[in-house]
């Protein structure tokens, strides 16, 4: 835009009508009406973008300080009219991928230590079995952030769950207590990122299926070549600068799936004679993302998917039916995560709140409703007295739920068993997407074990398996620097 002649508004509308496939008549028609470019101008605009971008983005890559990303996603190009070749396939499996600039004083010496951790890799078949650092197991995550004794006698998961209960009251209880909303701490931060802007460049997508191992060598490839790296005496064109890759490593981010294959990739390539034909710079990182995705759908396996929950009268089920009618067959069939996200959140509110309505009305039956209750004026210190009950006393782990179903049948609660549990998994989940928001890694890191032992009793030993390599390759192989590039990114 820096002609002068240039119209701003023609030149977008002209780049929006070929982003959305507008056919070139159609542009035309809006030219000569003084709406949009020419074709032959958007063309050049097109042209001159794509070889901007293709500078930027090695720019970007020959730093070596940069991290990829990469998923697929299906275009149907279907056809309108019938033809011989109606009953072809017509939807085409891409890969798109983007390069996120590594912010946060990262430096060329953190990223290092190829060499490094190829000797400390079991794919190393050179290195003798005993010379290798030892396997670590779940067991080993307990030990990461140990917790100190707190003057309030809570644990760091109660303190969180009370600040909950306090800004719940506040934010969606009766009006009365919004006053009280700015007057509430946040939860201390254990170990937080600091608040950067992050830079990121869009790669060109990629006719590549990375649903195969073989599809994944190939996109890992060009999202380097795009990036301008590679080794130079292997894949590099004549004449081309290509920035030597081999003695650095590069982070891989992506979804399970993606960690799955670039683990195969990583040991059907552990034989080949040098690092780049070995893939021996690739260090993959877990998406929290879809950390966050498969957290939400392990309390649908355990709230709603069992039909038997839906008897409960005070099950997840029962209030969902009550604020969703409409809902209740894709929720129990198959919700999504938006959907579910949705439950999580807002029935968690209702359970919670009512945990208020019950705690107030034993402390004064006259409190039958929070609106009672409000209308009594209590102060911020008897809120936070009763939300320190409540994170105690209507928020249990599995243990001691475990301690309560070993009573006689005859004194037995069971529907407030599932309660309790229900608070503790749902404030679980606040807790973990809190952290995350919050760029607090410490405390992400603390809730692995407990998400952990959830995957595995919901079935999903995958995600189980893959959390505790990557907490412990981060805190036990990998060097201090590439472990500051890893939780800081």
């Amino acid at each position: 835009m820096c002609n002068r002649k240039c119209n701003a508004l023609q030149s977008v509308l002209g780049i929006f009508l070929h982003s959305t496939n507008v056919p070139e008549k159609a542009i035309q028609v809006l030219a000569h009406m003084g709406i949009s470019v020419s074709v032959s101008s958007l063309h050049r605009a097109i042209h001159s973008l794509s070889c901007e971008t293709y500078e930027n983005i090695r720019k970007m890559g020959q730093t070596l300080l940069v991290a990829y990303a990469y998923d697929n996603f299906d275009i149907d190009f279907s056809t309108h009219l019938s033809t011989i070749e109606k009953a072809k396939d017509t939807l085409t499996h891409l890969t798109s991928g983007c390069l996120i600039q590594l912010d946060h004083n990262v430096t060329l010496e953190d990223l290092r230590c190829s060499n490094l951790l190829w000797e400390r890799s079991p794919l190393n078949h050179t290195i003798p079995r005993h010379l290798l650092p030892p396997q670590r197991s779940f067991f080993d995550l307990l030990s990461l952030h140990p917790e100190p004794d707190h003057p309030s006698g809570l644990t760091r998961c109660q303190r969180f769950f009370k600040w909950k209960f306090l800004t719940d009251l506040c934010d969606n209880g009766p009006k009365y207590f919004c006053q009280f909303g700015h007057e509430i701490p946040s939860p201390e931060a254990i170990e937080q990122i600091p608040i950067r802007k992050m830079r990121h460049a869009p790669a060109r997508a990629m006719d590549i299926n990375q649903s195969r191992v073989s599809g994944n060598i190939q996109a890992i490839s060009a999202l380097l070549t795009q990036g301008g790296v590679g080794d130079p005496e292997d894949n590099a064109p004549e004449g081309s600068d290509v920035v030597d890759v081999s003695p650095y490593v590069v982070l891989i981010h992506g979804d399970l799936g993606t960690a799955e294959r670039v683990v195969s990739l990583l040991e059907c390539r552990s034989l080949e004679g040098t690092p780049w034909r070995r893939f021996q710079y690739v260090v993959f990182v877990l998406g929290l993302f879809h950390l966050k995705m498969a957290c939400a759908d392990a309390l649908w396996r355990i709230f709603i998917e069992p039909r038997s929950a839906w008897e409960d009268p005070n099950g997840l089920m029962h209030l969902i039916a009550i604020h969703r009618p409409r809902e209740t067959g894709l929720i129990g069939s198959h919700p999504g995560f938006r959907r579910m996200h949705d439950v999580i959140v807002q029935e968690g509110i209702a359970f919670r709140l009512d945990a208020w309505r019950v705690e107030a009305q034993k402390r004064d039956p006259l409190f039958s409703t929070l609106e009672a209750f409000a209308a009594s004026s209590p102060s911020l210190e008897l809120l936070k007295e009763m939300a320190h009950v409540l994170a105690i006393e209507y928020v249990k782990t599995d243990e001691a739920v475990a301690r309560m179903q070993q009573n006689p049948e005859t004194t037995r609660d069971q529907q407030h068993e599932n309660i309790l549990l229900l608070q503790h998994y749902f404030l679980l989940y606040e807790e973990i997407s809190f952290a995350m928001n919050e760029g607090d890694i410490g405390r992400v890191e603390t809730l692995f074990p407990p998400w952990i032992c959830l995957f595995k009793a919901t079935g999903k030993h995958k995600y189980a398996t893959h959390m505790v390599k990557f907490l412990t390759d981060i805190h036990f192989m990998y060097p201090p620097g590439l472990r500051y590039v890893d939780r800081s990114i």
